[in-house]
């Protein structure tokens, strides 16, 4: 799925206080050299068009949906999706000027697969300034053979000025991972740079997992892209 923290930064937005509550829609689209989601490719470390478009009610409440190829060797293990599609909502408001909280549920949907892989997340988010924790729990996993799964992610972004930002993100993934035959939890991490240049982000991201598995789907690599927002 497109990073946790734009799909909380909408429900951020969304529980700020406006003038107007009328819904706003709006779009995103990007071209990436591969899909890495929590470090494990999902296209076979290949080119991955990605978009999706998102809601805000200006209550607080977010709706959104987005959608990438995948690899079916990568990402399917028993069917032959070559798409995921992801449906997703959220509510957000302030604690203070500084912190946030933030609620979201996601279904992952893969056309062409049995309905049993299809899985969901319940996601709890805390902001403080630039730096998040999320907690994701799934009562049915997808490639963990039916069983829960949670998963904790820390976030911090670091502003440079107003056209360069670097990410840094750590997570835990508690459950095994069928795709690349590891019984254990594992960790994922990153470190992403961003430049933003006439209205399109262009970004590079070091991303890497702590797999000891006979998988290239885990291994570390770097992964280029360029956004934009509609």
């Amino acid at each position: 799925m497109k990073s946790m923290k734009k799909m909380l930064g909408l429900a951020i937005l969304a529980g700020a206080p406006m003038a107007a509550s009328a819904a706003e829609v709006s779009g995103n689209v990007t071209l990436a050299s591969d899909y890495t989601f929590r470090g494990i490719s999902q296209t076979s470390e290949r080119g991955a068009i990605q978009g999706g478009f998102d809601v805000d009610f200006g209550n607080g409440f977010s709706l959104g949906t987005w959608a990438s190829n995948i690899d079916a060797d990568a990402g399917a293990p028993d069917g032959t999706s070559q798409q995921e599609l992801d449906i997703y909502g959220g509510y957000g408001f302030a604690v203070s000027e500084s912190v946030s909280i933030d609620l979201g549920y996601i279904h992952y949907i893969y056309p062409g697969l049995e309905k049993e892989f299809n899985y969901d997340e319940f996601v709890v988010g805390v902001s403080v300034s630039d730096f998040s924790v999320t907690l994701v729990y799934s009562p049915d996993y997808f490639g963990a053979g039916g069983d829960d799964a949670f998963i904790l992610n820390l976030d911090y972004s670091l502003s440079v000025n107003d056209a360069v930002s670097i990410d840094f993100h750590v997570a835990q993934t508690d459950h095994k991972v069928g795709v690349v035959d590891s019984d254990d939890g594992y960790v994922d991490y990153s470190v992403g740079f961003n430049y933003d240049v006439a209205g399109v982000t262009l970004g590079l991201a070091y991303v890497g997992t702590d797999f000891d598995a006979n998988s290239d789907s885990a291994d570390d690599r770097m992964v280029l892209s360029i956004s934009k927002s509609l």
